[in-house]
Parts: structure tokens; sequence; C-alpha cells
């Protein structure tokens, strides 16, 4: 009795062996293959300005359950982002209308194939908290630190055109944000053209003022940017990641102190500087490319000519794709 008991015992153990080794093999056999079939889904490589979109995508539940990879890049501003899209480094991303023109102008070959209705805040120009300057007039002959293509520049030439007075009559200092930030607050400079967080960071933390926005001023889209390659290619990808960002921004408008503390954890900004980025940023995510977000788009390159920032005419509606349209419930579709 004692040698079954033994026996039983002995088997059941070298049962429960054989057991575990199979599921081991299963276990390792089913990461393997996940690793495997993770390696051949088709790649969506994106160019994002300070991980906004990511977190944005990350707060909303966007980056679950996507059947592609993602891989994002990370850009301080539009430009470098538009000139990877350009080379092929990257597939897509949004860029400012004026970025995208300055892009178009060196021949970039890039199309537009979906935009954001902007209404919020855009650019400001801000000067330090003890200036002189109080209004756009007070800035003739003054230096005024800008990113060149921006819409920061965009938003310093509307603003003297509308004033009346000659773009020449300032100096345009053509630097680098951390540059431009770092002047401001030497003295270098008088007064910095600029974009959110950097403005809300600059009123929060240095107490900058703020003379002029966007707002009144000049009318932008933000361009959403991909590259010939990938239009040919990544169509269904390009069109579930758009409609991922248009349901995500639909979300954010109900729960902004969420999306703030996801995007200040994300981008480094404290929480502060993202709720006052995220309050005053209104966006439409738009289900096609319309005759209107072009002819805001031409304006923006009319007046980029006229002023001698770009060195030819451009007809902006040859660098637009109009056959990506997302379903109203935010599914792609195909037209």
């Amino acid at each position: 009795m004692a040698f079954w008991k033994l026996s039983h015992s002995s088997c059941a153990s070298r049962f429960r062996r054989a057991l575990l080794l199979v599921l081991s093999v299963i276990c390792i056999g089913s990461v393997f293959s996940h690793a495997v079939l993770a390696e051949d889904r088709p790649v969506l490589r994106i160019g994002d300005q300070r991980g906004a979109i990511k977190a944005l995508l990350k707060v909303a539940g966007e980056l679950d359950q996507i059947p592609y990879r993602l891989e994002w890049s990370i850009f301080p501003v539009g430009a470098p982002l538009v000139e990877a899209i350009a080379a092929n480094a990257l597939d897509f991303g949004y860029v400012g209308d004026a970025t995208a023109t300055f892009a178009l102008a060196g021949h970039a070959p890039i199309k537009t194939i979906n935009v954001w209705r902007f209404h919020g805040f855009g650019a400001a120009l801000i000067v330090p908290e003890k200036s002189s300057i109080h209004k756009l007039a007070d800035l003739k002959a003054k230096k005024i630190a800008l990113v060149r293509g921006s819409p920061a520049h965009l938003l310093v030439a509307a603003a003297f055109k509308q004033a009346g007075i000659p773009l020449s009559e300032t100096h345009l200092i053509n630097l680098t944000v951390a540059d431009a930030k770092a002047a401001l607050a030497s003295g270098s400079v008088d007064a910095w053209a600029i974009w959110d967080p950097f403005i809300a960071a600059a009123e929060l933390n240095d107490h900058a003022r703020v003379i002029l926005s966007s707002q009144g001023i000049i009318d932008e889209v933000l361009c959403g940017v991909a590259s010939d390659r990938a239009i040919a290619t990544k169509r269904a990808q390009l069109l579930d990641f758009i409609a991922r960002v248009q349901r995500a921004h639909a979300w954010a408008d109900s729960h902004i102190p969420d999306y703030a503390r996801v995007y200040a954890d994300d981008t480094g900004v404290s929480y502060e500087v993202a709720l006052k980025t995220i309050e005053r940023m209104k966006v439409v995510v738009t289900q096609a490319v319309e005759d209107q977000d072009i002819a805001v788009h031409q304006k923006v390159a009319d007046l980029y000519f006229e002023l001698g920032i770009i060195p030819a005419h451009l007809d902006v509606t040859q660098a637009y794709d109009r056959s990506f349209v997302v379903g109203e419930a935010g599914a792609s579709r195909s037209p």
C-alpha cells in the first residue's frame, strides 16, 4: 500500500512537472509568436511637437488595440518635423499652415491630408513683465525673436500688416525656442513671438506679458502632413490614426483636467502650464479637407509672398490630398 502511494505520488509529481514544462513551452511560444506578429505589423511613423498628440491619444484611450505599430519622434517645433516627413524619415505629423507653407516654398514633397480648424489663442507676442512695450507700435526698431516660417512668424507679419506698419521697421531675429527664451530673459531681444505651451510657461513662471495673440488677427489651420510614400502605401493606417485623433479631441473637450495631467507628465511642463495651454486651445479635427480650409492656408501663403518671406507665389491647392475622409463617429472610411 505504501509502495502504491509512493508510485502514485511520484507519477503525479512527474505529471505536474511535465504539464508545467508543456505550459512553459506554450507560453514561450505564445510570447515569441506575439513578438513576431508585432514585428510583422505595419509601422506608422508619427512626428509630434513636444509629445502633445501622444499624450492626448494616451489619456483618451486611443493608443489601445491599434492594428499597426506606432513609432514616435518628438520635436520642439514644427520645421524639423515637416523636414523629416519630406525626407521620408516620418510618415505623418501636424504642423501649422505657416510651417507647411515655408516647407512647400522649398519644394518639399508633402501633402496635407487632414486639418484642424484652430480657433484658440494661437501664437502670441510676449514681453518681460517690466517692459515699456505695451502695444505693437512700441516694437518699432525693436528686436523680436521668433522661429522663421513658424506660426509665430505669421502672427508678426499679419499683425504689422493689419496695423499698417512696415515689417522693415522692426528687427526679426531667427532663434530656436531655447535661445529665444534666454535672449528675452537677458534683454538681448525685446519681445518673443511664440505659441503654447511656451507662452503659458513664460506667463506663469517668468511673469511675461502678452501684448497680442493670433485671435482677431489671422485665421489658421493646422495641417496634417504626410509623405507621398505614406499616402501611397499606408492609407488605412493614416485614416485610422486621424480618426483616433478626432475621437481623442472630442473626448478631451469634456476632460480637460485629465488631459492636462497626462500632458504635464509626458511633456515635462507643470500641471498649471498644461492646464492653461489646454483651456485656451480650441480645435476641431475635420472629417475631410474643405474649400474653406484651403482658402485659409492660401491667405497665409499669399501674405508670406507679399512680404517677401517666401520667394515665389504658391498655389497651396496642389499640396492637398482631399481623398482622405473620416466618418462622423470617428471611424475611418474611404471616400
